[in-house]
């Protein structure tokens, strides 16, 4: 709510505290995801974008996190606890051999036998390899 006396910088700071709630309500939804990992049925998609706040927080201020999974993924063998698990352990790897001022993309795709987690840093570097995630067998689970 606007008050007829409120200036611009009241106006930005109102902006900026809102958008720090947001952050910290995406980074504790984030916290409770590991603590009590999804459903076996959660898709590979859904995990990844729930990571989000923590590898952003992993990475440090001022540098970004996009995660990015392609449409047509399949059923994955690893259950969400493990994927987060991964996810996290590449984000730590891209993290340190990245420049400082780099921003991190993460992306799932569809791979031949299963799905391809890769870290790509926004600026000219090194990124660690891509982790292959097993595709469910037909009769296994389902985490697509």
């Amino acid at each position: 709510v606007r008050s007829p006396a409120s200036t611009e910088r009241d106006i930005a700071r109102a902006e900026r505290l809102r958008d720090a709630s947001q952050r910290l309500q995406a980074l504790l939804h984030a916290y409770l995801a590991l603590g009590a990992p999804p459903p076996a049925d959660t898709s590979a998609a859904t995990v990844l974008d729930t990571m989000r706040p923590l590898v952003r927080l992993l990475l440090g201020p001022g540098r970004s996190a996009e995660v990015e999974a392609a449409a047509g993924l399949p059923p994955l063998a690893v259950s969400p606890a493990a994927l987060q698990d991964v996810i996290l352990r590449l984000a730590q790897d891209a993290a340190a051999i990245a420049p400082s001022d780099a921003n991190l993309r993460l992306t799932l795709e569809p791979a031949p036998g299963g799905a391809l987690l890769s870290a790509h840093p926004s600026t000219a570097g090194e990124a660690p390899p891509p982790v292959l995630l097993p595709a469910a067998p037909a009769d296994g689970p389902r985490n697509a």
